[in-house]
Order: C-alpha cells, then structure tokens, then sequence
C-alpha cells in the first residue's frame, strides 16, 4: 500500500533500521526506486522536493507515482523540503501520504507556527508531516547553512508543533561534500532521548557507511538520498549512450539509466537495514 510516512517510520523504530527516502526526478527514477523496493521487499520513501515538482507538476509526479506503483512493500510518497503551506495543501491535494514543511531558517516561535498550521491541516486529510530545526548545509533550494539542533529546543517544538518526524542538523549538507563531513552522531542520540517522534538525516549523499549506520543505532529512522541517485543516473545515462551512439529512441539507452538507479537503490536499502522488512 502507499501509507504515510509516519506508519513507515513506526516500524522502522519498532525494527532499529532506518527507511530510505529517495529523491525522484522522473519515470525512469521512479521505475529504478519502486523496482529495488520489490527486489528487496523493502519500504520506501519516493519524494520530489519543490525544483522537480515545478520542473512536472505536482499532479504529474502523484499520479506517475500511482501509476507505477505495483504493490508489495509499503511505500510513501512524500514532499520534501515544501517551503510554505500553499505546496504542502496542493500535495495533500494531489494524493500524497506526506509532506515537509521547512520553516528551519525562520525564527523558533515562527517555525513553530509555521508548523502547527501545516500539521494541523494536513492530519485532516490523514497525512503526516516532518519539520526541521537546526539546519542542513546546501539546501536544494537555497543557499543554506549548518546549525546544529538543540536537543531541549527540538523537545519543545516536537510538543507544541505535532510534527510527526523531525528533521534535524548535526551536520550533514545537501548536494555534493567539499571534503570530509563531520557528523555530530552523539547530538542525534541526546535528541532522540528527547522527543517521541522519529528523527531525520538530510544530506546523506557521500556520508561513509560507517556513520549511517552509526546515526541509524544512535535513533534516526528516515534517511534522504539524493545527489547519489543523480549521479547514478546520469552515469548510467552515459553508458547508454556510449553504448548505442547512433540511437534516437530513448528506450535504448534510458534503461541504463534505471538499472543504475536501481543498483545504488538496492545498494542505500540494505545499508539502511530496510531490505526484508517490507513484511510481504
């Protein structure tokens, strides 16, 4: 079924794994994701962030999403990064399980507001919704910075917003590491003592596999990828084409595309721990 994200995380706290949140651009990466969810029995999270959804439209990627979707494994489809409550109430519209709403670069009492309003919209329609605060580096939508999140501050805010899921900063960036990132893995351990909903690491893409698992055991429960899955599609996009340089129909070489979106796919499951635990 596709469920929320916050039914996905409950299992995965219940399990001590992490669900893996993969960024979709379109079909092909869709087709890649739902794939390796299958291969593996594993759930997933499918989510665009607001840059895509402008790029197909937000109905586009619901129904694509649907469509596509075959059963087995419980999957989400879920926002990331909405920006205001005018994306987050049209993805409810269209057909997703759940939403962001990222008021970090706001001030504490605005983003708290900010987020009660989202998530009190959005629980009408039985969709769940994560939040942010701190912040992660390079955001995807705009210029961003690292501010580590206070573990007394995300209790408070964790009890008067509702939020379902916490995304927090502990160091992580979007987009491509400049050298070795360092991950305060203790910080995620003294909120998740903290606060009773599952927690969120941003930025993964090029993190060691050492400190994802490392931030799994210390109480993170959802894990977004992206920048990885891009690569891997466009390498793959590249050997398609070096394959076949006289093709002009996409369906030669685009599956290149996909099988290595796939592969790294499969790959960031089992790192997370989520293969098997599609209960199918």
């Amino acid at each position: 079924m596709i469920v929320t994200v916050k039914r996905l995380l409950s299992d995965a706290a219940a399990g001590g794994y992490a669900v893996p949140a993969l960024n979709v651009d379109n079909m092909e990466s869709v087709k890649a994701v739902l794939e390796a969810s299958y291969a593996l029995n594993a759930p997933v999270i499918v989510q665009t962030i607001p840059a895509t959804l402008r790029y197909g439209g937000i109905k586009t990627y619901a129904a694509m999403v649907r469509a596509l979707y075959g059963g087995g494994a419980d999957i989400a489809l879920h926002l990331d990064h909405g920006g205001d409550e005018e994306i987050c109430a049209k993805c409810v519209e269209a057909g997703y399980t759940s939403v962001m709403i990222d008021g970090s670069a706001l001030p504490f009492e605005e983003n708290v507001d900010l987020t009660r309003r989202v998530v009190l919209a959005a629980h009408r329609s039985d969709v769940s919704v994560e939040a942010e605060l701190g912040a992660i580096g390079g955001k995807e939508e705009t210029e961003g910075r690292i501010e580590y999140t206070d573990p007394a501050e995300a209790e408070e805010f964790v009890a008067r917003t509702g939020a379902d899921s916490l995304a927090i900063g502990v160091g992580t960036a979007h987009g491509v590491y400049r050298g070795t990132p360092h991950i305060a893995v203790d910080r995620i351990g003294e909120i998740s003592a903290k606060v009773d909903v599952p927690l969120v690491l941003h930025g993964a893409s090029g993190l060691s596999d050492d400190v994802v698992r490392a931030s799994i055991a210390a109480g993170i429960r959802k894990i977004n990828f992206a920048t990885q899955l891009r690569q891997a599609f466009t390498a793959g996009l590249k050997e398609g084409l070096a394959k076949y340089p006289e093709a002009y129909d996409p369906k030669k070489y685009l599956p290149y595309a996909v099988g290595a979106v796939r592969a790294e796919a499969e790959r960031i499951i089992v790192l997370c721990g989520a293969d098997g635990k599609g209960g199918v």
